[in-house]
């Protein structure tokens, strides 16, 4: 036999868009557990199958035939590798409402760039339902599940506190929770008491003017108010705050370091540093040049972190794109 493969993302992670249930995020590739789902009855033991069928293509032989090939998560099966009956995360990405409109948002062609301020269900499906459905069949892991939670907007969903306490009902470990902060959630202040959440938010400027661009919206003072809500009282707040560069609009040092020192000030203790889809998915860069000082923009970025004592994460991807097409490493 030769080489076999496997994947954490595969074995771990199940996520629910507004178009399909399938395995991995956004913008990655892998099989698709159930197409165009609209609250239908769903044949959980066919849904169980399709992850072990994918499995069985990550074999030398098979992978050319695998809905897998080409993707940067797949790496060599290890002795210890075991396939799990359960997922430990679950991606809740189920509605397309939003109240500001991000330039970059991968979801503006399914929102069709509708503005929201009044909280609705989901267009497409309600997902409590199937939370308790997944739970009933025992493919959510009810000690250490990470709940992640980032669709357009927490506070146009109708079901976002619902759908948290099903979650806290069933033992849920922690929440990954993405909101542009535009409308305070006392909940997730509660979760934040409990040591359950994690608060992801993309700000990405530190004026007004450079956030209207971006978002569409003039709610700057309202995000940025109501993250100081969030961390006030906090040693180590458990958010972390995006700067996702967009060529011509933050792509630069000056609002690089206003963003720092904005972070610095509020008491944010970790940043991502990420570059926005178009060149992130939807670019083929052996063919078009990522910019070439996007380099210099992560580098310099990464320093002005340090001198200011604050984490830097970066997404797998971007971390990718930069060290090969701009850093040339």
């Amino acid at each position: 036999m030769g080489k076999q493969y496997f994947c954490d993302e595969l074995n771990n992670v199940l996520s629910c868009f507004h178009d399909r249930i399938m395995s991995c995020c956004s913008g990655q590739i892998g099989p698709v557990y159930y197409e165009a789902y609209r609250g239908q009855k769903i044949d959980w033991e066919a849904f169980k199958k399709i992850k072990q069928d994918a499995f069985n293509m990550l074999t030398e032989e098979n992978i050319n035939n695998s809905p897998c090939k080409g993707c940067f998560f797949l790496r060599e099966r290890k002795p210890e590798d075991r396939i799990s009956p359960v997922f430990n995360m679950i991606n809740i990405s189920h509605w397309t409402q939003c109240n500001c409109g991000c330039i970059y948002c991968a979801r503006m062609l399914d929102s069709k760039g509708k503005i929201t301020y009044k909280a609705e269900k989901s267009e497409y499906y309600d997902i409590v339902p199937l939370i308790k459905q997944l739970y009933k069949q025992e493919l959510l892991d009810r000690r250490n599940l990470t709940a992640c939670i980032q669709g357009g907007d927490i506070s146009v969903l109708k079901e976002f506190e619902p759908m948290v306490k099903e979650f806290l009902k069933n033992g849920v470990k922690t929440f990954h929770i993405l909101t542009n902060n535009i409308v305070y959630q006392p909940i997730i202040n509660k979760l934040m008491d409990l040591n359950k959440v994690e608060l992801f938010t993309a700000l990405d400027c530190a004026t007004p003017e450079v956030y209207k661009k971006l978002k569409r919206v003039d709610k700057f003072n309202d995000s940025v108010n109501n993250l100081r809500k969030y961390a006030k009282g906090r040693e180590n707040p458990p958010i972390i705050v995006k700067y996702i560069v967009v060529e011509h609009i933050n792509d630069n040092i000056e609002e690089i370091q206003k963003f720092i020192d904005l972070m610095s000030d509020i008491g944010i203790k970790i940043v991502e540093f990420t570059i926005d889809n178009k060149w992130a998915m939807f670019t083929n860069l052996d063919e078009k040049p990522l910019p070439a000082h996007y380099g210099d923009l992560y580098l310099y970025f990464k320093k002005a972190c340090e001198e200011k004592n604050i984490v830097l994460n970066v997404w797998s991807r971007t971390e990718f794109i930069i060290n090969k097409y701009a850093l040339k490493i």
